[in-house]
């Protein structure tokens, strides 16, 4: 007699976790955290396993042993993308993510921000600050990482749609494939040449330092990169850094926007309050809910028995919301001065690129209030502004943000 499955039955049904979205996720997340710790879940047409609480998602993050990312990547990124950091493990992945981490560290990000991030910042603000209002997300939020990722590469960015459309399309594999190929295709077919290029005469932009950083760690002296490790690389970052932050900024507008208090208390004082208000942001909306891996092995995990090949889903979403570690979860709140590291991963996959990520978004947040005196919504915009799926349960952000301000 076969022994029960945890997978014998869904705890919910209705909704794929994969592709369609759940206006009231934050509840029935907190209604299957209620239960258990984890719950059964339909995603992508099989059964998975959803892990809820702050604790269990935590130890996933960090158990790539059981759950390495390169059992699910190399599936669902891979062929858009190439072999990235997130389809590696051991030495290789080692080897590259310590051949791109110099340019991401927190010192260094903070040398972009006087040159880099708060003149693109103004800039695009300059395009619409005279106008009273605007829908930030078609004008700013959608527009400032593209264009700051495409900077700090130092790629010729003469046709800001295009880029933008490069971005989406690359991200959203998943969903069109043969637009996210042909992205794919153009957006190689334009960084080739540059990357020989800056083989032969280097700048001081990202690609520069790629292509011409060697390591000095035991084991490991004298590696360097292969064009087609920069270019998987630079693949991965164009997307991911672009449209997780887009999403990202577009959340954290949208809840001070809407809980006028916050916005308030932001006002009071931006250099004491508007790091905390993005890391409040993260938490109450991670721009990236869910994230999928797989269990390749059968196992017992944290009192789990997970048969080999199971579909597993980290919920940073729920995770963030979980009172065992945030009280009054729900609440949006700048004063709470924890940071929500889950928005980046944890343990060896986790973000390469947070401190770049935090710094934007810190940097435009603060120059948007300090250009956009008294900024709030717009009469009858609060319902538009809300945070919604982009990519079902998984990615969300608001579709508008239709502001004004005192002139």
């Amino acid at each position: 007699m076969t022994a029960p499955s945890v997978l014998d039955s869904f705890d919910i049904e209705g909704v794929d976790f994969a592709f369609e979205d759940n206006p009231n996720i934050h509840t029935v997340l907190e209604d299957l955290r209620a239960k258990k710790p984890y719950a059964v879940v339909p995603f992508a047409g099989v059964r998975a396993v959803l892990l809820l609480t702050h604790e269990l998602v935590t130890a996933a993050f960090k158990d790539e042993d059981t759950f390495p990312a390169s059992a699910i990547y190399p599936m669902t990124t891979g062929p858009v993308l190439g072999k990235t950091l997130q389809c590696m493990a051991g030495d290789e992945h080692r080897k590259n993510r310590s051949l791109i981490s110099p340019p991401f560290r927190r010192k260094v990000i903070a040398e972009y921000i006087t040159p880099l991030l708060e003149p693109l910042a103004h800039e695009l603000i300059d395009r619409f600050a005279d106008r009273g209002s605007v829908d930030l997300v078609a004008e700013f939020t959608t527009r400032y990482p593209v264009l700051l990722i495409s900077r700090l590469i130092g790629l010729p960015v003469t046709d800001e749609a295009q880029v933008h459309k490069w971005a989406h399309d690359l991200f959203y594999f998943p969903f069109d494939p043969e637009a996210a190929m042909r992205a794919s295709q153009e957006f190689t077919d334009l960084l080739t040449p540059i990357l020989a290029e800056r083989r032969r005469n280097p700048g001081d932009d990202l690609i520069s330092t790629l292509v011409t950083e060697t390591l000095h760690d035991d084991g490991l002296e004298g590696a360097t990169l292969s064009d087609e490790e920069v270019l998987s690389f630079l693949r991965l970052l164009f997307p991911a850094g672009a449209d997780t932050t887009m999403l990202a900024l577009g959340n954290t507008l949208s809840a001070l926007l809407t809980h006028p208090d916050q916005m308030e208390i932001l006002r009071s004082d931006l250099e004491e309050h508007a790091l905390w208000a993005v890391w409040e942001g993260l938490r109450w909306e991670p721009p990236v809910g869910l994230l999928p891996r797989a269990c390749p092995e059968a196992t017992t995990w944290n009192g789990i028995e997970i048969p080999a090949l199971t579909p597993m889903i980290f919920s940073v979403n729920a995770a963030h919301r979980d009172p065992a570690q945030w009280p009054d979860p729900h609440r949006f709140d700048i004063t709470r001065r924890k940071t929500a590291m889950l928005s980046f991963g944890q343990g060896p996959h986790s973000c390469a690129g947070n401190w770049l990520a935090l710094a934007e978004l810190e940097t435009a947040l603060t120059a948007l209030l300090e250009r956009l005196p008294g900024l709030r919504l717009q009469d009858g915009a609060a319902e538009r502004a809300k945070v919604t799926s982009q990519v079902g349960v998984a990615l969300r952000g608001p579709n508008e943000l239709a502001v004004q301000w005192d002139r």
